[in-house]
């Protein structure tokens, strides 16, 4: 599916998180979240190449729905508890999630006003 990242032991300690996002001069590159879903049928409208549709096996369903800036795991059954987090790519590889950079870098990632009203991304992805 699309680009694939070199695996890393994820990192996601604060500071290392701080020291991403300056190296990115305040913007955070993530990577392509797929959540397949096995109660729909893929209509192709994501234009994977047809390989990668059930990329995932047949028995967790087709690939259906692409996530951005997620935060929020997909409730699927037989999922992986990370499925439907966005990663940070750093050096070209996912480094951490974007739920543990928010978590880190909150008032910096969305301002100082949300984050004292929602201490979270307050976006459903």
């Amino acid at each position: 599916m699309a680009k694939k990242f070199a695996a890393s032991k994820i990192k996601n300690e604060p500071a290392f998180i701080a020291k991403v996002l300056e190296a990115g001069e305040g913007i955070l590159r993530l990577a392509p979240t797929w959540v397949p879903r096995s109660f729909l049928t893929p209509g192709r409208r994501l234009k994977l190449h047809p390989d990668d549709i059930y990329a995932l096996g047949a028995e967790r369903g087709g690939i259906d729905e692409r996530w951005f800036a997620s935060t929020t795991p997909a409730a699927n059954e037989g999922a992986p508890p990370d499925e439907g987090l966005s990663y940070v790519v750093f050096e070209g590889k996912r480094v951490h999630t974007f739920k543990d950079a928010v978590a880190a870098e909150g008032p910096r990632l969305i301002g100082k006003k949300l984050w004292d009203r929602y201490q979270r991304w307050p976006v459903y992805s």
